[in-house]
């Protein structure tokens, strides 16, 4: 029988950014390519932690199996990392 996948809200998270990093690179490449093209190397960096992101999210689900309790800590994760992503971008 076919297992049902699991989505967190870490998970859903990590997959919005992730897109949302992808369609600005595609949106802004003139931009981010100019020159020696660091702002793809950044790109590649912040899609990277998106990544790590949902392999953290992947070991949870493989640790927790309460439900409640794994997005409780999805949403402490999600909300830790967007201030810190803010407050480095700002």
């Amino acid at each position: 029988m076919k297992q049902v996948k699991k989505w967190t809200i870490l998970r859903v998270y990590f997959l919005i950014y992730l897109v949302c990093c992808i369609i600005y690179t595609i949106a802004k490449w003139k931009i981010l390519s100019y020159e020696e093209g660091w702002g793809v190397v950044a790109m590649v960096g912040l899609m990277s932690l998106g990544l790590v992101g949902l392999l953290a999210d992947f070991i949870l689900t493989l640790i927790i199996k309460n439900k409640i309790i794994l997005n409780g800590i999805g949403i402490l994760i999600a909300i830790g990392f967007s201030i810190l992503l803010w407050i480095e971008l700002k």
